[in-house]
């Protein structure tokens, strides 16, 4: 069963965050039919009945992928869906009680929040918790993220973004890469002058000229890219940055019997779903058509640049030993203040959920 929530300037969160869900405007709320007789409310031993597990997502396009699919149809909990703008308002929704998981938040906010925090967060007092990674599917051809210039800007390399207009989202992945950029380039912060911006207003303010360059996720820059208007400088490979997006709870909601049944729930259709979203891009494109208003071409190139494959968070597991590189880089370039331990901000508790998905 899906709720979709329409708002925007939800204050009732008590956080004063600026939640946007895609489908309408105001304050209006909707709700679908209740969950079908013929589906079984027992998920993993326990009975989920009258459950709603709220949601964090990035973009509208996400929903609309979601509905033309049916990997997210008759669940027997209710989904609540969250629009949110980055990574730092989804770190304060979680944190604060608004949302139980985000999908696709960028793998570097659970550490950043770490490094920040005043004690030490443990395997046991960690507030959040990533339960899964999603892998970009084909880095080297579709890279997930780019830092990217204005083609009026007279950037070429990275060396050139000194002394330029320099955007990015403060808190995320595109942090991350933008730090991480400067730092191969031999450069750091005082040497550019950043202009710090929403994740939604990144892409128009390269393209326009608002800001001469800046990082940003691919698919945002489609339409840019495929006009002439924006130039690719560097992939966020290029930079050590793998790229990574992840599945975060927070540690209430998985200490709730419920809730965390229907995460587990959650995390398994999600495998499932991009798992085929990987394979079939066209069908996927046709989201981005709709969402974004882009020629075929251009959703061709964001549903490619956005597909990835999931991955499980043991501690030995391939994508957390990526994770632990990534968190060393990240402390060396100064995206984060510490050093914070990787290992103890994961939990595994779905393996079984995504292994079965991506079967």
């Amino acid at each position: 069963m899906r709720i979709p929530r329409h708002m925007s300037a939800v204050g009732a969160l008590a956080l004063g965050l600026a939640m946007v869900v895609s489908g309408c405007s105001g304050s209006e709320s909707t709700e679908s039919d209740s969950v079908s007789s013929s589906v079984s409310s027992i998920v993993n031993g326990v009975d989920v009945s009258g459950t709603t597990l709220r949601v964090g997502i990035f973009q509208d396009v996400t929903r609309v992928q979601t509905e033309n699919t049916e990997f997210f149809d008759d669940t027997p909990y209710n989904i609540e869906w969250v629009r949110l703008n980055g990574a730092g308002p989804t770190v304060q929704a979680l944190g604060g009680d608004a949302i139980d998981i985000s999908w696709g938040l960028s793998d570097t906010a659970v550490p950043k929040a770490a490094a920040e925090a005043k004690e030490d967060w443990t395997a046991e007092n960690a507030r959040l918790k990533i339960v899964a990674l999603l892998k970009p599917f084909d880095p080297e051809n579709y890279p997930s993220g780019i830092i990217a210039a204005n083609k009026d800007a007279g950037i070429s390399s990275l060396e050139d973004l000194r002394g330029k207009s320099y955007t990015f989202n403060e808190g995320g992945n595109a942090h991350a890469a933008a730090v991480l950029a400067l730092y191969k380039a031999g450069l750091t912060r005082d040497d550019v002058n950043v202009q710090l911006l929403q994740s939604d207003s990144i892409a128009s303010a390269i393209t326009t000229g608002a800001v001469q360059a800046g990082s940003s996720s691919t698919s945002a820059l489609a339409a840019a890219l495929d006009a002439g208007a924006v130039e690719r400088v560097a992939t966020a490979a290029e930079v050590g940055f793998p790229g990574y997006v992840s599945i975060v709870a927070r540690s209430g909601a998985l200490a709730d019997a419920k809730i965390d049944a229907a995460i587990g729930d959650f995390v398994g259709r999600a495998t499932k779903f991009h798992k085929w979203s990987a394979a079939n891009p066209d069908d996927v494109a046709d989201a981005f058509v709709k969402a974004q208003q882009l020629t075929d071409e251009q959703a061709l190139l964001a549903a490619k640049t956005t597909a990835s494959t999931v991955l499980p968070v043991g501690q030995d597991d391939p994508g957390t030993k990526v994770e632990v590189d990534l968190t060393d880089l990240l402390v060396k370039s100064g995206f984060l203040p510490r050093v914070v331990d990787v290992r103890s901000l994961v939990d595994d508790r779905y393996s079984a959920q995504i292994e079965a998905g991506n079967q």
